[in-house]
């Protein structure tokens, strides 16, 4: 049931970028349905595209269309030790990639004191003084499921 629904999402949201198939939408004399029929789209195939876009809307309504900590996930000199990707931390030189995979691997935390509580016996003294070189700079704001998939791998190669 999932894959129809992702599916129908996926088409109905091509169909809402086809430009010869929105004015045949909106007029109904004869003409132009020959017209689609002779682009070789049938009718038939057309309101399963619409359909599908009927059914997809709902979900895409109710998106959230903007993260309100987006700066926190790398685009300011703060970062969100909950939901930054591991990347992120390679502004921060000494953190990437040992300090950084030991942060992620151990979040979500409630606060930034509970970093040191969790990491205390985790780092080396070396990689604590690199730690307090930047802990001003790190938030522990709430974890957000969208984020959480792509914390460890973003899909970015060398």
């Amino acid at each position: 049931m999932m894959r129809k629904t992702a599916l129908l999402a996926l088409v109905g949201s091509a169909a809402a970028f086809a430009p010869s198939a929105v004015p045949a939408l909106r007029s109904t004399n004869a003409a132009s349905c020959m017209q689609m029929n002779a682009d070789g789209v049938s009718r038939r195939n057309f309101a399963g595209l619409a359909g599908a876009a009927i059914i997809a809307a709902p979900t895409l309504a109710n998106a959230d269309v903007e993260y309100p900590n987006v700066p926190f996930l790398g685009g300011s000199d703060t970062v969100d030790v909950n939901n930054a990707n591991i990347r992120v931390y390679t502004r921060f030189p000494g953190m990437y990639p040992a300090i950084a995979k030991i942060l992620v691997k151990n979040a979500p935390y409630s606060s930034t004191e509970e970093i040191e509580s969790k990491l205390s016996d985790k780092l080396t003294p070396e990689m604590k003084a690199i730690y307090a070189k930047y802990k001003k700079q790190l938030v522990a704001l709430k974890p957000a499921p969208e984020y959480q998939e792509d914390i460890i791998n973003n899909g970015l190669y060398r």
